[in-house]
């Protein structure tokens, strides 16, 4: 379904940077509700026109999720234009609007840890049988180079912010990535 969704979007290279200088380009996702922001979630189970339109239309935050319907980062990117299109159609200025892409994230001791993390999640996704690899869309790394990926990814795919889904033991850094 998304497939014809994602068509629409502008050829690759003519992705607009964010407008949002206001907004951070890493945090640490929060399940916390902010009071008086309209947020709409962009995942699998939403990923359809009329959610898209939707959002555009009314959102304060659209929250991106990688799922199968978007497993890359070029996938991501493609919607994002298709976000920006529809935020503009609908007469809205899109510095009203921020794009967070949320991310599951592994903090690893050092780069050897990050690898055989990758390595490890990749082999039991071999043999579950998905019709496309999760952790391919994670970001695993030391704690010292986080950020600085998370803000790749966001220049790369065009959200504003990329927010860090900490996984398991990584979460003890929330407080260290979220300042």
């Amino acid at each position: 379904m998304a497939q014809s969704l994602l068509a629409l979007a502008r050829p690759a290279g003519t992705r607009r940077p964010s407008s949002r200088p206001d907004a951070p380009r890493v945090e640490v996702a929060t399940d916390a509700p902010r009071p008086g922001v309209v947020e709409f979630l962009l995942d699998a189970d939403a990923l359809d026109a009329t959610s898209v339109a939707l959002a555009a239309a009314r959102a304060d935050v659209v929250r991106i999720v990688h799922s199968a319907a978007l497993p890359t980062v070029a996938a991501v990117g493609a919607l994002v234009s298709v976000l920006d299109d529809e935020v503009r159609a609908v007469g809205r200025h899109r510095h009203e609007v921020r794009f967070v892409l949320e991310v599951e994230t592994v903090v690893a001791a050092d780069e050897a840890d990050a690898a055989r993390r990758r390595t490890a999640v990749a082999y039991a996704e071999a043999f579950a049988g998905l019709t496309w690899a999760p952790s391919s869309t994670w970001l695993v790394a030391p704690l010292d180079r986080i950020t600085a990926d998370a803000a790749a990814l966001a220049a790369r795919t065009g959200v504003d912010t990329v927010a860090l889904a900490l996984v398991g033991a990584s979460r003890r850094h929330a407080a260290v990535l979220g300042a």
